[in-house]
């Protein structure tokens, strides 16, 4: 269908709380999860695979640690214990999903810090001694990463998590817990709209295409979560039922139901909307994370990348064609030659491996080697005498025992490869660093 300007101008703007909303719920709200609730850190002691699916593109490298927040009840204390000098990230999104904060080793060295938690409207004063962290919503999402080296290694970042706390001022520590199996294979349990808003419906069972239950989504959160600078847009959308705190019309609710499918289509970029090519690469535009007024780029990258970090913290840089420009797919082989040099990162470096869902999405490929990613820690890699080697990535298990130790497995249909690059050089994210090139087999 013809789609007006105004409904894609509201469906950019209002896409991303739909998705923060989808995501908090499976975190929050959803029955089978045992440790759902607000203001609750809950570690994930396993690295991802192709069975987390919660999340569009996971990543094979880091531990999450994860807690809703909800800054209505008041400063949240939190505590980072040293982190011995490995890689870490405390990452704050607003529920608009931009990144509101962002504290690790890039510019907080080793941690041993206490934070104070507020949202911007706060001005009670904080203890002494404590970092303070404004936050410009009420619901904020708190996505930590700390780096693993290999399964022995994960042992060591347990502790580190168990060490992490999380109190709302006053109350007792509410830390621990860890992601439940269900929560994380869920990806298309249904949106419940926020319990705590009076006018939010009980329960709400339709699909992610039911335009009633995405306006009565975005209604409560918005309402939850206003932006002075969004009154103007609001009221030019109030025909469209973008009404904070409102339920849906049905006249409102089968508008977006008709248009849904074509809107969801518009955005299906992920963090490649906007991406310029350099080297055979997708580099993606350099306000992800920090999206500013650019909608279009914030519910792209909601829908392909939610979570991302921001260029300064990490790159991720994606193929979908090989160097001759034809797309990638499992019916062929190929050879991802990375240079001596390795790639430009301060921190560490990873090549994934991702399946292309119809909606866009994307997750790790089952696979009989169990290897999602390989990267600067992956043990085993088999490398030329000056350093450079070539990963090997294919459906079917490679038959020379070299190309067994690099390879990569794909899935049988089409795929994307993603580099990402944490801390990166200076040289990388403007793309003037060398990058690997993915040639096809003969």
């Amino acid at each position: 269908m013809m789609i007006d300007a105004d409904l894609q101008a509201a469906f950019e703007h209002t896409f991303p709380l739909y998705e923060m909303a989808r995501t908090r719920y499976l975190s929050v709200e959803m029955p089978a999860n045992p440790n759902r609730g607000v203001n609750r850190l809950v570690h994930r002691r396993a690295l991802a695979d192709a069975k987390n699916r919660a999340v569009t593109t996971p990543n094979n490298d880091t531990l999450y640690s994860s807690a809703w927040l909800d800054l209505a009840a008041g400063p949240i204390e939190l505590t980072v214990p040293p982190m011995a000098g490995r890689y870490w990230s405390f990452h704050f999104m607003d529920a608009y999903s931009g990144t509101a904060e962002l504290i690790g080793s890039r510019n907080a060295g080793s941690g041993d810090l206490r934070l104070w938690v507020v949202h911007a409207g706060d001005a009670r004063p904080a203890p002494p001694g404590v970092l303070i962290v404004r936050l410009p919503t009420r619901d904020v999402w708190l996505l930590v990463r700390i780096l693993v080296d290999d399964s022995q290694d994960a042992l060591a970042v347990h502790k580190l998590q168990d060490a992490i706390t999380l109190r709302v001022a006053g109350d007792a520590v509410t830390s621990g817990g860890s992601f439940s199996a269900t929560a994380s294979t869920t990806q298309n349990a249904p949106v419940v709209a926020q319990p705590s808003n009076p006018i939010a419906p009980k329960a709400i069972t339709g699909s992610p295409l039911d335009g009633g239950n995405y306006l009565n989504v975005v209604n409560s959160m918005l309402a939850r979560n206003p932006v002075p600078g969004a009154v103007e847009l609001l009221a030019r959308w109030q025909p469209l039922g973008v009404v904070p705190g409102a339920m849906a019309t049905p006249q409102a609710g089968a508008l977006w139901t008709a248009a849904l499918p074509d809107l969801n289509a518009s955005i299906k970029g992920g963090v490649n909307s906007g991406a310029r090519q350099v080297q055979g690469w997708q580099y993606p535009d350099s306000a992800v994370g920090v999206y500013g007024r650019n909608d279009r780029l914030r519910a792209a990258v909601a829908l392909g990348g939610l979570g991302a970090l921001p260029t300064q913290e990490a790159v991720y840089l994606s193929a979908l064609a090989d160097a001759q420009g034809q797309p990638l797919t499992g019916l062929a082989s190929y050879r991802v030659k990375i240079g001596a040099g390795g790639i430009a990162a301060q921190a560490f470096w990873s090549l994934s491996m991702y399946q292309l869902e119809p909606d866009g999405r994307l997750f790790f490929v089952a696979n009989p080697a169990l290897r999602y990613a390989v990267g600067d820690r992956t043990p085993g890699l088999v490398k030329a005498p000056d350093g450079a080697m070539e990963i090997v990535v294919q459906h079917g298990e490679p038959a020379a025992a070299a190309d067994r130790a690099n390879w990569l497995p794909a899935p049988a249909g089409a795929f994307r490869l993603m580099l990402r690059a944490y801390l990166p050089s200076s040289a990388l994210r403007d793309g003037q660093a060398p990058l690997p090139r993915v040639e096809r087999a003969p």
